[in-house]
């Protein structure tokens, strides 16, 4: 598992004082960047590309400013072109969302299926679950 601690931001929240929807899921691609970035991924330079397929959230508890979190991030289901990331965020070690993101992996050049490099699928079972 990797854990990636944040906190909600002033911008982060709605008119009600609690998060924004959509905010989660910048959350949760910070996460997954910097599970890369700290893994020596250079993610500005890959030879092939990684692309949102599907998504799942489920919003359990609602987050606040200046709240404390931890996203912890999973790998499930990895195969050949695609994998699962999971994604719990938890606030006082309790549950505050729970998401799936489907990724696929595609050639830049005709952006179709492409085979996961065994090199990210190596990363990506230090995190597999």
């Amino acid at each position: 598992m990797y854990v990636y601690p944040i906190t909600v931001e002033f911008e982060d929240i709605d008119s009600y004082g609690i998060i924004h929807h959509p905010k989660i899921l910048y959350y949760f691609e910070r996460a997954r960047v910097h599970f890369f970035l700290d893994n020596n991924v250079d993610i500005t330079n890959l030879t092939f590309g990684i692309v949102l397929r599907n998504i799942n959230i489920q919003f359990k508890r609602q987050l606040y400013f200046l709240d404390k979190i931890n996203i912890e991030l999973t790998a499930k289901n990895i195969d050949k072109y695609r994998f699962d990331l999971h994604y719990n965020v938890k606030k006082d070690n309790l549950t505050a969302n729970i998401a799936v993101i489907e990724m696929v992996s595609i050639d830049l050049a005709t952006k179709k299926l492409a085979p996961i490099p065994d090199e990210f699928r190596k990363i990506l079972s230090t995190i597999e679950n």
